[in-house]
């Protein structure tokens, strides 16, 4: 009885929270790694929902010191668990993120407004709601997602009119299962967006479809020359459809593989490396003249290298470098084909950035922070993530019961 009420006074005070403060951020645990995908986290459990079994019976909220944005989960069961959460923001890429490389931070080159998943054009975040479940067919972890949201957005400028009405609708569905020790995950998505004003757009010419469909897998190679070895691989294919005739319309293709070796004991010290190969293309297609435009974007050697150490049984310190060489080639064509192309480029650039944080691990309660990264060096930052200007970019807070 006593654990039925504990539950019952924590899911009322994790609503009442949420429903005042919960927009998009990011986890502060794998911020401070500068986004590995090879140490397990929580977040992990958006992509493969099997992995929510790991986390059950927890709160997990994150937030950002400048108190725009906030994110919040609920896991709780036994054989069958739960997880409802909200505040994600831009959630439709659960699984197709892991494709270009982004786990819950992004790297600017492959964060494109209007892709296929995201918010419309203006690539702003929404309010996500979901509802996960996990359990075991026989001895297979499996488990599902449904991710949904709705965002109006309506104003009237100064002067009284016209008035914009601005509106999305999403729902993302993902499915996951461990087999003979690999995760794997598939993802569906799909979403629309209109664009309304009352009196200059009757006939609605901005308002398009959404759709996209990713695959996901991540195993390991274990005592590969002594050494326990991770792998993932990553496919993702969306399109953005406009209703109005003769509109541009854009697909996007990205696929992802990493390789590389894990150190260490989970709560006491772990190191990750890998190197990845990376690739998407953007293609725009359509118009009163048919253009044709393609952008490919290759990054190989993408590397990733983090650490985590506990100083004492509750103090963690953590780090992260990232970087990629990308090369860009950028084609245009008429038509539909490729002669009489023009505007034809090449060019080509590296990325790095390195990450900290700190936790406090309690074992039934815990607090990470990632510093933020203007605060940690200088240089360019590939990644598209919000920055506070505080000491402090994100923080995440989780407790077991």
């Amino acid at each position: 009885m006593k654990s039925s009420y504990w539950r019952t006074f924590v899911l009322f005070s994790l609503t009442l929270v949420l429903m005042s403060t919960a927009m998009d951020a990011q986890a502060a645990r794998r911020s401070s790694f500068a986004g590995n995908q090879f140490i397990d986290d929580p977040d992990d459990m958006f992509a493969f929902p099997q992995l929510m079994m790991n986390y059950t019976n927890r709160v997990i909220f994150d937030m950002a010191p400048n108190g725009n944005s906030g994110n919040g989960s609920l896991i709780f069961g036994d054989n069958t668990v739960w997880n409802f959460n909200t505040g994600r923001g831009d959630f439709l890429n659960n699984t197709s993120h892991w494709a270009s490389g982004n786990s819950d931070r992004f790297f600017g080159i492959f964060d494109v407004n209007g892709t296929p998943g995201s918010n419309g054009s203006n690539g702003s975040s929404l309010e996500w709601w979901d509802i996960g479940m996990a359990t075991h067919l026989g001895e297979t972890p499996f488990g599902f997602n449904i991710s949904w949201a709705t965002d109006k957005n309506k104003f009237t400028p100064d002067g009284g009119d016209p008035t914009v009405d601005n509106s999305s609708s999403m729902i993302s569905l993902q499915a996951g299962a461990t087999l003979n020790g690999i995760d794997v995950a598939a993802e569906a998505g799909f979403g629309s967006y209109k664009d309304e004003v009352s009196t200059l757009d009757p006939s609605d010419q901005n308002d398009f479809s959404f759709s996209n469909f990713s695959l996901l897998a991540r195993g390991n190679v274990d005592d590969f020359g002594g050494q326990n070895w991770r792998w993932i691989a990553a496919f993702s294919t969306g399109k953005n459809s406009p209703d109005m005739t003769d509109a541009v319309e854009l697909s996007t293709t990205g696929f992802r593989g990493s390789f590389g070796p894990v150190w260490g004991t989970p709560g006491e010290w772990e190191v990750a490396a890998y190197m990845s190969f990376n690739y998407l293309s953007h293609e725009t297609q359509g118009g009163l003249v048919d253009l044709k435009n393609t952008q490919d974007f290759t990054s190989f050697p993408a590397y990733n290298m983090a650490t985590e150490y506990y100083l004492n049984d509750w103090f963690v310190v953590r780090g992260g470098i990232a970087s990629q060489n990308v090369s860009d080639t950028f084609e245009q064509g008429v038509d539909g084909t490729d002669n009489a192309k023009s505007n034809d480029s090449e060019g080509r650039f590296t990325s790095f950035l390195w990450t900290a944080g700190l936790g406090i691990d309690k074992g039934n309660w815990g607090l990470d922070m990632a510093l933020d990264e203007t605060d940690v060096h200088s240089g360019y930052l590939p990644l598209n993530g919000s920055v506070s200007n505080e000491p402090i970019a994100y923080m995440t807070a989780w407790l077991t019961f």
